[in-house]
Formats: C-alpha cells, structure tokens, sequence
C-alpha cells in the first residue's frame, strides 16, 4: 500500500504536465483590516519532525485545553491563561489526538499504539495496540473509545479497561493520500469516511454496519486518477452528512441511508465547515468556497490566498478562520469572503484548522507555537 503526501502527489501532477507550469503559492497583499485580532497568549513546545499526516489537534474539555506533541508529551493547560494544569510524557511518538471526553483523554501513535490518560490528573489508565498508525484523533462516545487506523480498520474499546469489543474493516485501494477524517458521533452512530471513497454508519455500541455506500465513483485510467479519499473533516448536521474528497467532489447525503442529496465538483483534502446556513472549504488549490448547506448552490468565492496550502475554514462568530503554510491565520468576512484582518502565529504549517471555542482561537504549529487569540469586528 503507497501513501503519498498530498503536496508530492501535486509535484507529480505537474511534473506529467508542461514542465513551464509551476504551483506558486500567491504573495500576499495588503488588506484593509477590519477588526482587531488580539493575541491572549503563546506556549512553545517541542516541534515536529517528518509529521505530515499527523492530526494533533488542541481539545477543549470543561475550561482546559489538552495538547498532544509528537515526542509524547501531554499537557492540561487552563484554555483561558495558558497556565499549565499537569503534564505527562508518555515516552513514545504521539501521531494523533487527543480526543477527549468528560473523564479520559485517549492518544494514538504512528506504531499502532494508544494510550488512555485520566483527564484530571494525566495519569495513565490503560494501553492497547492496533493494527496500523493512527493518524485521526480517537473520538469518545457512549462509553466507547473508538480509533482508525491508517489500514482502513475502526475499533471499539471499553473505555474503563481498554478491552476491544468491535472492530470495522474496508477494503482500501494500493495508492491513497496520507492523512483520514476524524470519524464523528452523534446518536449512538460513528460515521466514517474512507480512502476508497466510501462511507459507513455504524452502531457506536457493538460496531455493526448501519449501512455503508459508494459515494464518490472515481473514474481514471492511472491509481492517481482514482484517488478518492475521504482525508477531511466530515461533518453533521440534523439528518445529513457533509462530506469532500480529494477527487474534486463535495457532498451531502442522508445519515439514515447513505443516499446522495446533493453534490458539487468541488475537491478538498481538509474537509468542510458547516454553519446553520452554508457550507466551507478551502479546495485542493487553496481556494475558499461558500456553499449553500441545503442544496449545496454556489455562494462566494475567495482566490487570494491560491496555492497557499489552506486549513479547512473554521466558523468563528459569523466569520470564518484559515490557516496557511507560512503560519499565517486569515480571517475571512462570512458573507462576502473578503479577507479582512491577518495574523501570524509561528513559521510553520498547522496540523489542523484553527480550533474555535466560543469567543477563542487556538492555532497549533507544527514549529510546536500554540496561539490563543480572539478576534474583534
């Protein structure tokens, strides 16, 4: 099985083309800012090595913010001042997390390992293996830790002994991008999308498939023309499911069935936001769409910010925040797309769009620089 880094699969696209092409990233431009994005506070942490793929995402539980870093240190930290809580090192590499519940933070490693801490005091719980690097946060859910693994496979555990109880598995194709969609749950159900451009429901209690459908049909000659992985964020609202796939198409489909309702050729290998009325994401070239959430219609557009290797869109007050490669946070106007106001935090790409907790932003770079901020209009 070949996983390839989406930037590589780009330098390869554009190798089979005219060698005169060239991915540029846009220079920015002057904006005239509207607002004022305050910086509440920073911590720096250990960096990252050779993480591309690695999804550790800031988690907010109850007033706290949990950090994961690649050489295995956890920290609680007070989500408002920054001011560490606890911290633990855990002593081996962390690829993924963490995800949090009310009572337990799990991690998982690109060895296949996880490991479950005690929210509250960071002590160590319980350990397990799977079958293949983790590189999604575990997700907590009706006293269940469920993990995926970069082999196609989803797991159930206990969450007070670590025992599996149930285990997925789907067939994967030999070439994929690196990097999956954190599953989501929500009424008892997991939902998963997957490198083979499928996506399952499943029961969250005992794994069984609630069903499970081919939604998005690549069609090609080459493994490259296939790609169809479903890498970003998913989300749900009420009855339907948003999705995007890296092979140029965005979609919503009915949870009860799997059923198709709307689609638009539109790519995105980070996954959408969903508002109460429309839908985000930044496409495969770094441009930032506007979607109407009901029939998927097409709103705005946003192109200054071309090639510049965007984080999905993150919701932020009516407006909408976006991270680029040189670890710049844009901030969007949500109703016309204009950018209006900018900040850089760090040097480096993010592992994931900016985490929004009510009236707060937290950015984590892969330089290891976590950022608080707040943004006022």
């Amino acid at each position: 099985m070949k996983r390839f880094p989406l930037y590589l699969m780009l330098l390869a696209l554009v190798a089979c083309g005219n060698k005169k092409d060239e991915v540029k990233p846009n220079d920015l431009v002057d904006v005239t800012e509207q607002g004022v994005v305050k910086t509440l506070w920073t911590r720096q942490f250990e960096s990252s090595d050779k993480a591309y793929g690695y999804k550790l995402i800031p988690a907010e539980n109850n007033g706290n913010l949990f950090i994961a870093t690649q050489v295995g240190e956890i920290f609680s930290l007070d989500a408002k001042t920054g001011i560490t809580n606890w911290e633990n090192n855990l002593d081996t590499e962390i690829s993924a997390g963490p995800g949090v519940g009310e009572t337990i933070l799990v991690v998982g490693g690109p060895e296949g390992q996880v490991v479950a801490m005690d929210i509250d005091t960071g002590t160590v719980l319980w350990e397990t293996s799977v079958s293949s690097e983790v590189l999604s946060p575990p997700v907590i859910d009706r006293n269940k830790v469920v993990v995926r693994t970069q082999d196609g496979r989803i797991y159930g555990f206990s969450i007070q002994t670590g025992k599996r109880e149930w285990s997925f598995d789907t067939n994967i194709p030999n070439l994929t991008l690196r990097g999956n969609s954190t599953p989501i749950a929500k009424g008892g159900r997991v939902y998963i999308g997957f490198d083979n451009g499928k996506v399952a429901a499943l029961n969250i209690i005992d794994g069984s498939v609630l069903w499970q459908q081919n939604v998005i049909n690549s069609q090609g000659k080459t493994e490259i023309d296939r790609i169809a992985d479903i890498d970003g964020d998913i989300d749900v609202v009420a009855t339907d499911l948003y999705i995007s796939s890296a092979a140029d198409k965005t979609m919503s489909v009915a949870t009860e069935s799997g059923r198709s309702l709307w689609s638009q050729n539109i790519g995105s290998v980070t996954g959408v936001t969903v508002s109460r009325r429309s839908l985000y994401l930044s496409d495969n070239q770094s441009v930032v769409h506007q979607l109407n959430r009901t029939d998927g219609s097409r709103g705005w557009t946003q192109e200054q910010l071309l090639n510049r290797n965007l984080t999905k869109p993150s919701f932020y007050l009516g407006d909408l925040v976006v991270g680029d490669y040189e670890g710049y946070v844009h901030i969007l106007d949500g109703v016309s797309g204009e950018i209006i106001n900018r900040t850089r935090v760090g040097k480096s790409y993010f592992y994931h769009a900016p985490v929004v907790v009510g009236d707060m932003i937290y950015a984590y770079n892969y330089d290891g620089t976590l950022s608080a901020m707040q943004f006022n209009k």
